[in-house]
C-alpha cells in the first residue's frame, strides 16, 4: 500500500510535529494512506476542487458509494511469490532502479513480544549477533566481505528488531553472479547458522549495552513511564524491544541462543530478493535451493501475541521531567487492529485519510493564530508503531510552555468540532484530490520506482498482510472510490473514532510549568463534550497563484554540451539556466538556483535580523497569497519550492511533478520577486521560537552543542546559537530587506533544472518566469565571513544531565588548499578512518555503538580542512576510548593505509559513484 501524501506539498501532512517527540511519541507518526474500489454503474457530474479550473468534470460512481469487498486483493503480478513445503515464503522481482544492484531482504515474525521474561532485550541482541560470525563467515567477516566491495555497513547492510518483527537488510551488486551468490549465503546463515561465539557475545554484549545507554534521556524516560499506561495488559506493555540493562549485561550464551532455535524457523520467515538482474526464474530457484532444506522443530513453540489493551474507560498519564525540552499532549484511543488485505479494508483507510487530512488542514490554520495553545498539532489513525496487533487515533499536539491545559482543551475541541457539525464540501474536494494526485504520481512513478521501497512494502505485505497490488492498478482503485466519498460520511466517521472506553490521554512536560491534575483532565473532557461548538469557518481559496503573469525575458543565446548532455540558456536578465533531460525518474523535475552572496556579506548590524531573513520570508506565502492560502491553491498538486540563505551564497531548491512545471516556475519566481510579509505571523513565530529555544536548553545534547560551538569559534556571533533573545529583538522589516536585496537582483542567478522534461516545452516557461526575475546587473563574488576556529589544543568537558551517558567530539582542523584531488583523498581516508574506528572502539573494544567520522575541505573564504570523530560512550570510558582514537589516528597518520584498505575504499567509492 503506497503512501501518497509524501509528494504532495499541497495538503497538510499529519506527520511533522510528532517527530519532535522522538520514541515517546513515535505512535505520532501517522501515515496517511489511501485506498479504492470497484467497477461503475452510473455517472454523475461534480463540481471541480479548487485550483482545478473552472467548468465541469464528469466523474463516474456508482449510485450507491461501493463499499468494497471482502475477497482479499490480489498480489501485484510482477511479483513472483510462494511458500516453500518448509512454509518459508519468498518475494522475487526484476527491477531496473538503482542499476547493477538487488535488494535482498530476509523478514521474521518475532521480536521481543516473543521473549521470555529472562530474554528482555535478548531478541535484538541476536540481531546484532548476526553480524559476528556465522557458519560461512567467522566473526565479522560479513562485515569486512561487503566493504571490501565497495559496500556500506549501515547503508547497504542492516537490521532492525521491533516488538513483533526482525527483518535483515542487505544490498549486493548485481552486475557479477558471485555478488547475488555471496548474498544469498548471508541470507542462509542468517536464517539458520549464525555462530554465538562464547567471545563474540561478551564484545558484543557492550555495544547493545552502549545501544540501550545512547537512547538515555528525557523522552526515553517518558516513554517507559507512558508504555505500560497506552498498552497496559499487553505483553508490549513490559517487552520495549531494546531491553533491561541487567539482563543484556548477564544473560547467559545458552539463553540467546534459545531465542534463535526457538523462533528462527522457516515458517516465520521470508526472503524478499528484487533488483537489476537478468533472470527472475534463476533467482526463484535459487531461493529455493538456499533455503529449501531449512526444517522447523519437532515441536514449534506457541507463538505469542502482543495483545489488545483491555478498554478500561479514560486513563490520564501525567509526566514531568525537568530535562523535558517541550510540553507533549496525547489523545490516544487504542483498539485491536483492522485487516488490510482487502478493497473493504482499502476504502476504509482511504475515508481515514480523508479526515485525518481534513483536520489536520484545521489545525495547521489555527497552529498561524496567536491565540492557538500549540505550536503544532495533528490526528491521525493507524497501527500503534511496531506492533501487528493494535490500532489507535490519536490526537497530538506540541503546546506552548505553560498551555497544556489550553491545548487539550482546543485538541478536544476541534476533534469535537467535527462531529457536531462535519466537514465542508471545499475540504472534502480539497483533500479528495490531494490523494488521488498523490496515487496518481505513485502509478507514474512506478517504472522508476527503487528496489528498496519495493522490498519495504514487500515486506509489510509479509509480516502485516497489507495489501501489495501496484502503483497503477492502485491508483485505478482509487480514482473508483475516492469520488464515492459525500460530505454525510465523512461526518459519520469523524463521531466513531473516540470514545472513552478506550482513551488514554497524556501530558508530559518540564518540571517546573502548570499542568493539570488528572481530575482537572477528566474534568475538561466533560466541558468539551457538553460544550456547543460553533462551526468552522470556510473560506474561498485561491484557484491560481497568479493573477497576471509576468513579461517574460528571452534567451540571448543557447550551448550544448555533448559530453554532460546539457544545454545551456543565457536569459535576457543575465540568468543561467543549464538543463538536463534525463530518463532515469519518471514525471519528476528538480530545480536548484544559486547566487553568491549569502549572510556573509550582511554587515555586523545587519546580521541579526538577516539570519533569520529566509525563515521569515517563508511565514508570509508569496505574492498575494498568504502561506495557507497557497497551500490551498496548491492542493493536488506536486509542488516543492524553499528558498535559503547560507553563509556565502543564496538559493532555491524546487521539486515536484513535470506536469506541474509551469507552478514550479510561478511559485520560484513569486518566492524571489514578490515575497509577502504578515506581521501577524511573525509575531506568533517571534514568541513560539523564543519560548522554543528557551525551553530547548533543558536538552543536555542541545547544552553541549551551544557550549562546544562558543569554545570552537571563540564566541563568534556568527556562528553562535540564537537565544530567545535574539528572536524577541528580531525586526521583520529589516530582515524582509535583506531577503529582498538577495533573491531581488537574479542578474549572477544559475539555475540547474534535471529531470523528465521536454526542452522544447520548457523553453517558453523558462523565459516566462525566471526570465522576468528583477534583475540590477549586480555580480558578486564570495567573501570571507571572516569566522576563525580556536587554535592549539584545547579540551573542555561539561557536566550535562542525569543519565550516564557522554557525548563526545574530536575535532581536528588546519589551513589546506582546495583541489578536487585533495576532496577526493580526504573522502578515502574518511573511509579508512571510520572503519578503524568502528573496528577498534565497537568490535574490539565494545565501547560504542558506533562512532562518527566525518572530514571536509571547505571551498570558501579561508579554505581549511576538518575532521570530526564523534561518539556517545559510557561516562566512565571517555578518556580509554579518546585514547583510542588518538592511537589508531597516529598509527594511520605515521604508516598510512593497507593495501587491502585502499583498495576496499576505492571500490566504495566508486561505488557510490556507479550509483
Amino acid at each position: 500500500m503506497l503512501d501518497p501524501s509524501a509528494p504532495l506539498a499541497g495538503g497538510a501532512s499529519s506527520r511533522g510535529f510528532a517527530r519532535l517527540a522522538s520514541r515517546l511519541l513515535t505512535a505520532t507518526l501517522l501515515a496517511l494512506v489511501v485506498a479504492c474500489g470497484s467497477k461503475p454503474t452510473t455517472t454523475t457530474t461534480v463540481d471541480p476542487p479548487p485550483g482545478e479550473g473552472s467548468g465541469q468534470v464528469t466523474t463516474t460512481i456508482d449510485a450507491v458509494p461501493p463499499q468494497g469487498s471482502d475477497a482479499i486483493l490480489p498480489l501485484w503480478p510482477a511479483i513472483k511469490h510462494g511458500t516453500l513445503p518448509n512454509g518459508m515464503q519468498y518475494y522475487v522481482m526484476k527491477n531496473a532502479k538503482p542499476e547493477k544492484r538487488a535488494v535482498m531482504w530476509m523478514a521474521l515474525k518475532a521480536g521481543s513480544v516473543q521473549e521470555d521474561d529472562d530474554q528482555r532485550g535478548l531478541a535484538h541482541f541476536v540481531e546484532h549477533m548476526a553480524f559476528n560470525g556465522t557458519k560461512r563467515f567467522p566473526k565479522a567477516d560479513i562485515v569486512h566481505y561487503l566493504e571490501s566491495i565497495g559496500l556500506d555497513f549501515g547503508a547497504d547492510l542492516n537490521a532492525h528488531t521491533w516488538f513483533d518483527e526482525t527483518v535483515y537488510k542487505l544490498t549486493v551488486p548485481s552486475d557479477d553472479k558471485k555478488f547475488l551468490d555471496k548474498g544469498f549465503e548471508i541470507l542462509r546463515d542468517w536464517a539458520a547458522d549464525i555462530s554465538f561465539e562464547a567471545e563474540e557475545v561478551e564484545k558484543e554484549r557492550g555495544v547493545v549495552l552502549e545501544e540501550w545507554r545512547l537512547g538515555r534521556g528525557a523522552f526515553e524516560r517518558m516513554y517507559q513511564k507512558q508504555l505500560p499506561v497506552v498498552l497496559a495488559g499487553t505483553r508490549y506493555a513490559v517487552r520495549d524491544t531494546i531491553g533491561l540493562p541487567e539482563i543484556l549485561k548477564k544473560a547467559p550464551r545458552d539463553r540467546l541462543v534459545q531465542y534463535y532455535k526457538d523462533w528462527y524457523r522457516p515458517e516465520l520467515m521470508a526472503v524478499f530478493v528484487v533488483g537489476d538482474f537478468a533472470d527472475e526464474a534463476a533467482i526463484e530457484a535459487q531461493v529455493k535451493a538456499t533455503f529449501g532444506d531449512l526444517k522447523n522443530p519437532d515441536k514449534p513453540r506457541p507463538r505469542p501475541n502482543g495483545g489488545v489493551p483491555e478498554a478500561k474507560g479514560t486513563q490520564v498519564s501525567l509526566i514531568q521531567d525537568k530535562e523535558m525540552p517541550m510540553t507533549l499532549v496525547q489523545v490516544q484511543n487504542v483498539f485491536a487492529h483492522r485487516p488490510e488485505a482487502s478493497g473493504k479494508d482499502y476504502r476504509r483507510y482511504l475515508a481515514e485519510a480523508l479526515y485525518s487530512q481534513i483536520i489536520n488542514e484545521r489545525f495547521d490554520s489555527l497552529s498561524r493564530k496567536p491565540e492557538a495553545a500549540f505550536q503544532g498539532a495533528s490526528v491521525g489513525v493507524s497501527e500503534y508503531p511496531g506492533t501487528r496487533d493494535v490500532d489507535m487515533f490519536s490526537r497530538f499536539a506540541a503546546a506552548k510552555p505553560g498551555k497544556a491545559e489550553e491545548a487539550l482543551r482546543q485538541l478536544l475541541t476541534e476533534v469535537g468540532r467535527v462531529e457536531q457539525h462535519g466537514v465542508t464540501q471545499a475540504e472534502l474536494d480539497r483533500a479528495r484530490t490531494s490523494l488521488l494526485r498523490g496515487l496518481d504520481q505513485n502509478a507514474v512513478a512506478a517504472a522508476t520506482r527503487e528496489s528498496q521501497d519495493i522490498v519495504d512494502e514487500m515486506t509489510r505485505n509479509f509480516l502485516q498482510n497489507e495489501f501489495m497490488v501496484g502503483g497503477v492498478a492502485e491508483k485505478e482503485l482509487a480514482e473508483k472510490f475516492l469520488p464515492t466519498f459525500t460530505v454525510a460520511e465523512l461526518n459519520k466517521l469523524g463521531g466513531s473514532f473516540g470514545g472513552a472506553e478506550n482513551r488514554v490521554i497524556s501530558i508530559v512536560g518540564p518540571e517546573g510549568q502548570p499542568q493539570p491534575t488528572k481530575e482537572r483532565v477528566l474534568q475538561i473532557v466533560d466541558e468539551v463534550a457538553k460544550s456547543k461548538i460553533d462551526p468552522w469557518q470556510e473560506k474561498a481559496a485561491a484557484t491560481s497563484l497568479m493573477t497576471q503573469k509576468p513579461t517574460p525575458g528571452s534567451v540571448k543565446s543557447e550551448k550544448k554540451n555533448d559530453q554532460l548532455s546539457t544545454i545551456e540558456w543565457k536569459l535576457s536578465n543575465g540568468v543561467t539556466v543549464v538543463v538536463k533531460a534525463t530518463d532515469f525518474e519518471a514525471d519528476s523535475v528538480q530545480i536548484v538556483g544559486d547566487s553568491i552572496g549569502g549572510l556573509a556579506v550582511a554587515t555586523a548590524k545587519q546580521y541579526p535580523d538577516a539570519r533569520f531573513a529566509d525563515e521569515l520570508a517563508a511565514l508570509g506565502g508569496a505574492g498575494e497569497l498568504s502561506d495557507e492560502d497557497l497551500r490551498k491553491a496548491l492542493a493536488g498538486k506536486s509542488v516543492s519550492v524553499q528558498t535559503g540563505i547560507e553563509e556565502t551564497n543564496e538559493y532555491v531548491v524546487a521539486n515536484g511533478s513535470v506536469r506541474d512545471i509551469e507552478t514550479i516556475l510561478q511559485l520560484i519566481y513569486l518566492k524571489m520577486a514578490a515575497p509577502r510579509k504578515d506581521a501577524d505571523l511573525f509575531k506568533v513565530w517571534q514568541d513560539n521560537t523564543a519560548a522554543g529555544l528557551e525551553e530547548q536548553l533543558r536538552d543536555p545534547s542541545t547544552q553541549f552543542r551551544q557550549k562546544s560551538t562558543d569554545v570552537l569559534y571563540k564566541g563568534n556571533v556568527r556562528r553562535k546559537m540564537p537565544t530567545a533573545a535574539d528572536v524577541k529583538k528580531v525586526d521583520l522589516d529589516k530582515a524582509l530587506a535583506f531577503y529582498s536585496d538577495r533573491f531581488g537582483d537574479a542578474t549572477d542567478f544559475t539555475f540547474v533544472i534535471v529531470g523528465s522534461v521536454d526542452v522544447a516545452t520548457l523553453k517558453p516557461l523558462v523565459e516566462q518566469y525566471l526570465g522576468a526575475l528583477p534583475a540590477k546587473g549586480r555580480i558578486e563574488k564570495e567573501k570571507d565571513p571572516k569566522v576563525a576556529r580556536v587554535t592549539g589544543v584545547v579540551k573542555k568537558s561539561w557536566n550535562f544531565g542525569t543519565e550516564p551517558r557522554a557525548q563526545v567530539q574530536l575535532q581536528f582542523h588546519g589551513a589546506e588548499k582546495w583541489t578536487r584531488d585533495a576532496e577526493r583523498d580526504l573522502d578515502i581516508l574518511t573511509n579508512i578512518l571510520g572503519k578503524r574506528l568502528r573496528e577498534t572502539m565497537r568490535e574490539d573494544l565494545g565501547g560504542v555503538y558506533g562512532v562518527g567520522a566525518y572530514g571536509r575541505l571547505s571551498r570558501v573564504g579561508k579554505t581549511e580542512r576538518t575532521f570530526v570523530v564523534s561518539f556517545g560512550c559510557d561516562p566512565e570510558r571517555v578518556d580509554e576510548l579518546v585514547k583510542a582514537v588518538q592511537t589508531v589516528t597516529a598509527t594511520l597518520s605515521k604508516e598510512g593505509p593497507t593495501e587491502a584498505e585502499l583498495a576496499a575504499a576505492k571500490e566504495t567509492y566508486l561505488r557510490d559513484r556507479e550509483r
